[in-house]
């Protein structure tokens, strides 16, 4: 179940771009976030740009940006709708509006299911020069607050690099 997590959680990235058939632009990937503290390993993201996993718990978090030909404009509600979609059930749990790098961001907790395996799914969008970033956390219901502070400290330190 585990392995089940972290490869769910890295196919976010393949499978929730409508636009993956274009090639990726010199923008994407041009962020700093902080890399999560404690049994976190960082992983080979997939499709992803960062990724990290904790085998204590079978939990991944993992942030990725989609830039240029690959952005997709759209209210933030959308956009992580699209991110969540297939994963998630019924309505958030928690809802939270954030600022990273000086722009509105969208948090948001769901209870969900992966192969009929209960999870529980942590997820933020932000958009800022042509791009829209979103991070996910993922971990079993009973775990997931156990790690939910290394998700936010990921996320709270986003910011964009200059070309």
């Amino acid at each position: 179940m585990r392995t089940l997590f972290v490869a769910t959680a890295l196919s976010f990235g393949i499978g929730c771009q409508s636009k993956a058939q274009k090639k990726p632009s010199g923008s994407e990937g041009r962020f700093a976030i902080a890399a999560p503290v404690g049994a976190w390993h960082k992983v080979s993201p997939g499709g992803a740009d960062k990724a990290w996993y904790h085998p204590d718990i079978g939990a991944s978090i993992y942030f990725d940006s989609n830039c240029k030909e690959r952005f997709e404009d759209g209210r933030l509600e959308d956009l992580i709708t699209h991110l969540t979609f297939g994963l998630v059930q019924g309505a958030p749990l928690r809802e939270e509006v954030l600022m990273l790098d000086g722009r509105e961001a969208l948090l948001r907790v769901y209870d969900g299911k992966m192969d009929g395996v209960p999870v529980r799914v942590g997820a933020v969008v932000t958009k800022k020069n042509e791009c829209l970033y979103d991070g996910v956390y993922v971990a079993s219901p009973s775990e997931f607050d156990t790690q939910w502070n290394a998700f936010v400290e990921v996320i709270s330190g986003f910011k964009t690099k200059d070309k």
